[in-house]
């Protein structure tokens, strides 16, 4: 979708302007058709303001809701992000403590998928594909991990924690990946943007007596709604386009696994 592609300063102005373009239109399509004077007038304008009333509280609250959903969605998956790489960080604190050569095979495998993850997997997770690269590593950690047999205590214990972390890793990132597909539904979409354009038909039927009024009034309308849609579809796919959680935390994550190197 086009709105993933095109940077935010470009693409909210032109979302907005399409909802806007659509709402004048509407109203100067109706305008001939609404009552102006007489008695038919005045009860057309009771009939109005009950529908519009109505309407308003309902499709206010849908479309509130459903961008709260979004948001919470979108900030879901950043607590996800953060969760594995703060799994990432404790399995390498803890590789540390193992006799070689587990150590550092365990330590190199961890910074070699936090490489693959910035550098394959969010490639795939931004096109909307479900990342399968960094499974490698992941089998050969387990492999590493499960085939070290302990001589110690210490390294028992230290050997039953790392496992733990390891399980915790394991379905942080699971998490992580099943975000990939993570969207609104299209029956959502579809009350949206209907709402939207029965928002601008009840607009297009007040009788307003100056056309200059009346298209100011649907467009300011319009604007707002067109920018609360395109933000609950800016957050919709949370690993595409401008407003999308991103590869800073494994970055930063990198970084911190090269200093303490």
């Amino acid at each position: 979708m086009w709105l993933y592609q095109v940077p935010i300063v470009i693409a909210l102005p032109l979302f907005v302007a399409l909802f806007v373009g659509v709402s004048l239109a509407v109203v100067l399509a109706l305008r001939k058709w609404v009552p102006r004077d007489g008695d038919g007038a005045d009860e057309w304008d009771r009939v109005l303001r009950y529908a519009m009333a109505s309407y308003g509280v309902l499709y206010g609250v849908t479309l509130a809701l459903i961008a709260a959903a979004s948001y919470e969605n979108y900030r879901g998956v950043e607590e996800i992000v953060l969760q594995e790489t703060s799994a990432i960080s404790v399995l390498y604190r803890d590789a540390s403590g193992f006799p070689e050569p587990t150590s550092t095979d365990l330590q190199v495998l961890l910074l070699e998928y936090t490489d693959n993850v910035i550098a394959v997997d969010w490639v795939s997770q931004s096109g909307g594909v479900i990342p399968t690269h960094t499974a490698t590593q992941v089998t050969e950690i387990e492999e590493v991990l499960f085939s070290f047999q302990p001589s110690t205590e210490s390294e028992s214990n230290l050997h039953a924690a790392t496992i733990s972390a390891f399980n915790q890793f394991l379905s942080d990132r699971g998490a992580r990946i099943g975000a990939t597909a993570q969207e609104i539904p299209p029956i959502l979409w579809l009350v949206l943007y209907a709402g939207a354009l029965i928002n601008a038909v009840l607009i297009g039927l007040v009788g307003v007596g100056r056309l200059r009024v009346h298209l100011t009034l649907a467009g300011l309308v319009a604007a707002f709604v067109g920018i609360v849609i395109f933000a609950i579809a800016s957050f919709d796919h949370v690993y595409t386009g401008q407003v999308a959680v991103d590869t800073t935390l494994f970055e930063e994550l990198r970084r911190t696994l090269i200093t303490k190197n």
